[in-house]
């Protein structure tokens, strides 16, 4: 499934099997909402552990939890919500999961032509392994933009370059995962035995 089927689908609520690469999605089905403490921070590396084990480091000094107004340039002007911006034009900073996450969104902007590098939004497993990386820059808009698996294999989130900046995350936990197909077919096959069995038990009660 490509990426504009996957962001359709999941605009429209309709949850699909996906491959095994992550899909970047505007919209995440069965997630949960995550507060960024309003700490009106500036210059902080972190670490930073905040909702449900998520931890805040970043490579250069960020803004964690301002509510004061954050410009992006020509990616407008941010206040009052608790947001977590890169405050360089170059650096990167980094969510990091206790329990890897299958879906990631959160509502997000960045400047431009800052710097010779582009801003982009990438996601790794637990090993470090890079599952997808999607430039800013390139066809999107500041908006909610995120990632979405089958499996809960995500375990951080990095944001990168041009004072990107993000706020109203939310995340989706391994219970809303969808089954693999082969998985469906067990779980079909599971449910007819189950009806099978309790007809059996009604007919016997009925004729006893």
């Amino acid at each position: 499934m490509n990426k504009l089927c996957a962001t359709v689908a999941a605009a429209a609520g309709i949850t699909l099997a996906m491959p095994a690469a992550a899909a970047t999605v505007t919209s995440l089905r069965g997630a949960t909402n995550v507060d960024i403490p309003a700490l009106n921070q500036t210059r902080v590396t972190g670490p930073v552990t905040f909702g449900p084990g998520i931890t805040f480091t970043s490579t250069v000094g960020s803004a964690f939890g301002w509510t004061q107004g954050y410009g992006f340039g020509s990616g407008g002007y941010w206040s009052d919500f608790p947001m977590i911006g890169l405050d360089a034009a170059e650096g990167s900073f980094t969510l990091t999961f206790a329990t890897a996450i299958r879906g990631f969104v959160a509502d997000t902007s960045w400047s431009t032509y800052f710097a010779d590098v582009d801003a982009t939004i990438s996601g790794y497993d637990a090993a470090g392994g890079l599952l997808e990386s999607v430039n800013l820059e390139n066809g999107f808009r500041p908006g909610t933009i995120g990632f979405a698996r089958a499996a809960a294999d995500i375990a951080s989130i990095r944001y990168s370059n041009e004072y990107v900046g993000i706020q109203n995350i939310a995340i989706a936990g391994a219970a809303g995962a969808v089954p693999e197909p082969a998985t469906w077919a067990m779980l079909i096959g599971g449910f007819g035995l189950v009806g099978r069995a309790a007809r059996r038990r009604r007919v016997r009660v009925a004729f006893a």
